[in-house]
């Protein structure tokens, strides 16, 4: 579902692209992290669920309390999720809404393995082909979101949001403080377009924000059982990831 990000809460809705360990995953992390937030399992929800929200006191972004109310459940080898990114949302407000989404799983949601729309880049495109590799699952929305896993286990994630000027002016002064703090680098871009690259050797991870129209552009490139970024690809490689990227999602949302 496409996002916008600012004043009021945000709901995300999201399903596994393929069988994977991500529900495990996703409920270990989280069991190591109950300092920050609680974690309740939920009986009668697919054949696992739990719920997680954040306590978090202070209001660090978007002009909205800070953390997320979050649920995950697992239905066969489907994983389906829910998220709303603001505190002080029960975890009972966001159980009914998982188990209508749990309710709604489908063989189809692996059967038919690439879904995209035209605002995306093609599966078969020259540079993912070289870069990527063959594109074996792909899943797109026109508004924009683009997903992809590879033959490699490689995982590519590009999610565009409009931001409401409250969230820009939140957004811009904390990839300032960023920047101070060597956690991102800034890359040449056109006028009018930041480019910053995180720092985090895990993960290729860019973001694209445009003031003029106050679009948002994050793209994430990992492997997805390790972890980390992928063997052999080079920062000339993501770059050219990130120009074919960057060039659909201005197409797409202007």
């Amino acid at each position: 579902m496409p996002s916008q990000w600012g004043i009021g809460s945000d709901v995300t809705i999201g399903y596994s692209l393929a069988p994977s360990e991500a529900f495990e995953r996703e409920r270990e992390r989280l069991a190591d992290n109950t300092h920050f937030g609680e974690l309740v399992a939920w009986d009668g929800v697919g054949d696992a669920a739990f719920g997680y929200t954040e306590r978090l006191p202070v209001r660090v972004a978007y002009h909205t309390p800070a953390g997320h109310t979050k649920g995950w459940a697992r239905v066969g080898e489907h994983t389906v999720q829910v998220r709303v990114n603001r505190s002080l949302v029960p975890l009972e407000d966001v159980r009914p809404l998982l188990e209508k989404v749990a309710a709604g799983v489908s063989p189809a949601m692996h059967e038919h393995p690439i879904v995209l729309p035209q605002e995306c880049p093609a599966p078969d495109h020259p540079v993912l082909a070289r870069v990527f590799g063959e594109v074996e699952y792909a899943r797109g929305d026109a508004g924009w979101d683009c997903s992809y896993l590879s033959s490699r286990g490689w995982t590519l994630i590009a999610g565009g949001m409009s931001l409401t000027p409250e969230a820009l002016q939140e957004e811009n002064e904390s990839f300032g403080r960023s920047l101070a703090q060597g956690t991102v680098r800034q890359f040449p871009a056109p006028a009018g377009m930041r480019r910053l690259r995180g720092a985090d050797d895990s993960i290729w991870r860019d973001y694209v924000t445009v003031d003029a129209t106050r679009q948002m552009l994050q793209v994430n490139f990992r492997d997805a059982e390790s972890r980390s970024r992928p063997v052999g690809v080079s920062e000339a490689d993501f770059d050219e990831l990130m120009d074919l990227m960057i060039e659909a999602w201005r197409d797409a949302v202007g």
